[in-house]
C-alpha cells in the first residue's frame, strides 16, 4: 500500500477532533471511507495509531510519533501548494503605472515586456505625465507605482523608492562637428555654440541645471518638447545638445547618424527609479514590477527614506 495524502489528511482529522464523527465534518467524507482509512493505515504500519473508547479515540505512543511526521508532510505539501499558486505565470490581477514621458520611450517598453513575459495574467495600464502629477497620483492612490526621476521628486520623503539607473549626461552632436572626435568635452567650451533645448516638463529643469552647475549661460537657439526633433536637428548640423546617455539613439528619423561625448565635468547623473506611497498596500503584483525592474537594471540599488 501507498500511503495517500487522503489517509494522512484523515488520520490528521481523527487525530484533532478525537473521534470520527468529528473527522466527518471535517474531511467532509463518510464513517465508512475515514474507518477503513485508518484500519489500511494501520495494517501498512504494523502498529496501532488509536485506542478506541466509549467517548471517541486517542492517539497511541506510536499515533503520537506518526502524527509528527504527519503534520510536516501535510505542511510541505501545503507550502509547494502555495508556491505554485504564487509562481509569476500564475499571479493575476491589476496594476497602474504612472511613467514620465522622457522614460515611456526610452526605457519603460523594455522593461514592460519583461515584466510581461514573467507575469502574463497581470492587467497593466500606463499613465503617462509630468514628474509632478504623477508624483500626485501617487500620493493620492490613483497609479501603484510610478517609474520617475527620483532627483525631481517634490516630496521624496513620502515614498519608498528603487534606483535603477544612473545616467550619466553627455553631448549630442554630429559626426561632423569639430568636437565630434574628442574623447570627452568641458561644458565651458560650448559657450559660443547653438544649442537645441528639449523643452518638455521633465528635461527642461535638469538640463538648465547641468549648465547652472558650471556657471555658462548657453546659447539656445532652438527650444522643442520633441526628442525626436531635438534629434534631428542636432543630426543635420543645426545645434548640439547636453542629455542623458540613457536617451541616446545613434540615428535620427531620417537616418542621420548622432555621435555622443562624454562631459568632462562631475555633474550629477540623471537618477531613474520606482517610486511607491509609504503606507500603502503592497500587491504582490507591484512586488513583481519591482523585483522585475531590479533585475531589468544593470545595477539594481534600493533605498528606502
Amino acid at each position: 500500500m501507498t500511503i495517500s495524502l487522503i489517509a494522512l489528511r484523515n488520520f490528521r482529522a481523527v487525530a484533532e477532533c478525537g473521534s470520527i464523527s468529528g473527522a466527518m465534518r471535517s474531511v467532509q467524507a463518510s464513517q465508512a471511507t475515514i474507518t477503513e482509512s485508518i484500519q489500511r493505515l494501520e495494517a501498512h504500519l504494523g502498529a496501532l495509531l488509536f485506542r478506541r473508547h466509549a467517548r471517541g479515540m486517542a492517539l497511541t505512543h506510536a499515533g503520537h510519533e506518526f502524527l509528527r511526521h504527519c503534520d510536516r508532510i501535510l505542511g510541505a505539501v501545503a507550502s509547494a501548494e502555495a508556491a505554485l499558486q504564487t509562481r509569476p505565470d500564475a499571479l493575476h490581477g491589476d496594476l497602474v503605472i504612472g511613467a514620465t514621458s522622457l522614460l515611456t520611450g526610452y526605457y519603460l517598453p523594455a522593461l514592460l515586456e519583461r515584466y510581461r513575459r514573467a507575469f502574463p495574467r497581470v492587467n497593466i495600464r500606463v499613465t503617462e505625465d509630468a514628474g509632478h502629477f504623477i508624483e500626485h497620483q501617487l500620493l493620492n492612490g490613483e497609479i501603484d507605482v510610478a517609474l520617475t526621476i527620483l532627483s525631481d521628486l517634490e516630496s521624496p520623503q513620502a515614498f519608498h523608492h528603487s534606483l535603477l539607473v544612473r545616467s550619466p549626461w553627455c553631448l549630442w552632436l554630429s559626426p561632423g562637428h569639430r568636437y565630434a572626435e574628442r574623447p570627452n568635452i568641458s561644458l565651458r567650451e560650448l559657450g559660443d555654440e547653438s544649442i537645441v533645448m528639449l523643452h518638455n516638463d521633465d528635461a527642461r529643469n535638469l538640463s538648465s541645471e547641468r549648465w547652472r552647475e558650471v556657471g555658462i549661460r548657453p546659447r539656445i537657439t532652438v527650444k522643442t518638447r520633441s526628442i525626436e526633433a531635438t534629434r534631428s536637428l542636432v543630426a543635420t548640423g543645426f545645434g548640439i545638445c547636453v542629455l542623458p546617455e540613457l536617451l541616446f539613439r545613434s540615428w535620427s528619423l531620417e537616418g542621420e547618424r548622432l555621435v555622443s561625448i562624454p562631459i568632462a565635468e562631475a555633474i550629477a547623473p540623471l537618477e531613474v527609479g520606482l517610486a511607491w506611497r509609504k503606507g500603502a498596500r503592497v500587491t504582490t503584483v507591484v512586488e513583481g514590477f519591482v523585483s522585475t525592474a531590479q533585475e531589468h537594471s544593470a545595477a539594481p540599488t534600493i533605498a528606502n527614506h
